[in-house]
């Protein structure tokens, strides 16, 4: 393989399950061999999360892990992700992200990553609204949530290809997220909390995206606790996005 793969996991307080999520990936490095990289953002977590990670990074050498002093969102989180990869890895690259929680199967990931390649694709979405796509363990409202906000969203922020506009499971181009990074002078993630995965492919939609979607298969039922995002804010946070996601003035 002519190219790296970057896992890359937002963590908040998941001492329940990252060791399962951690476990997961071995088989991946079966397949990719030398080509695989885990980075975990430990978001300032208050259980033992960090003392995990510290065990499976002295355990594996592709591991490793970045800790905010304290918690400061999602979209830090993510925006702490994008900086590393971007400076640390080459345009050939792909960086895949998605949530610690043991709700997203490492499983497609092979599959994910072909399509990107295979169809010169910029970014690839795991959706849970295409064929073979579907939710397991979601209460719903929060299914009505998910569909309005993806509504919402694709009415003011149209990709083609794409319907699932808050799902963190995505591969992304590093070559295209370094050019989106540099169009947006660094600040292609300004908001904290959940909505940032919204506003990501907001900015994507004003500068031209090429991207699929891979059907999902959302374990909800596998999360261990209460959800931590905030619906309220993270509706008002997608209304702020119409405000302040404009296309970037290029000089």
């Amino acid at each position: 393989m002519d190219f790296k793969v970057i896992i890359g996991l937002p963590a908040y307080n998941e001492e329940a399950v990252l060791g399962k999520v951690l476990d997961s990936m071995k088989q991946l490095k079966e397949l990719l061999g030398e080509s695989l990289h885990i980075l975990v953002v430990n978001d300032g977590s208050t259980d033992s999360t960090e003392a995990i990670l510290k065990k499976y990074v002295r355990s594996y050498p592709y591991i490793n892990y970045i800790s905010h002093l304290k918690n400061q969102g999602l979209g830090m989180a993510m925006k702490t992700l994008f900086f590393h990869t971007v400076n640390q890895y080459g345009e050939k690259d792909v960086l895949i992200t998605l949530d610690a929680d043991n709700t997203h199967s490492p499983q497609i990931i092979p599959a994910i990553i072909h399509k990107l390649k295979n169809e010169n694709l910029d970014l690839v979405i795991a959706s849970r609204f295409v064929p073979g796509g579907k939710e397991i363990g979601l209460s719903w409202n929060r299914k009505v949530y998910s569909r309005g906000a993806k509504l919402f969203l694709k009415l003011f922020f149209p990709i083609r290809n794409v319907s699932d506009y808050s799902c963190g499971f995505r591969a992304y181009n590093l070559g295209y997220l370094k050019k989106a990074m540099k169009l947006y002078n660094g600040e292609l993630i300004t908001t904290s909390g959940f909505e940032c995965m919204a506003e990501i492919l907001a900015r994507f939609s004003k500068i031209g995206v090429k991207a699929g979607e891979y059907p999902l298969v959302l374990h909800y039922e596998q999360k261990e606790g209460a959800s931590k995002m905030k619906v309220q804010r993270t509706i008002m946070g997608y209304f702020s996005l119409l405000k302040k996601v404009k296309k970037p003035v290029v000089y």
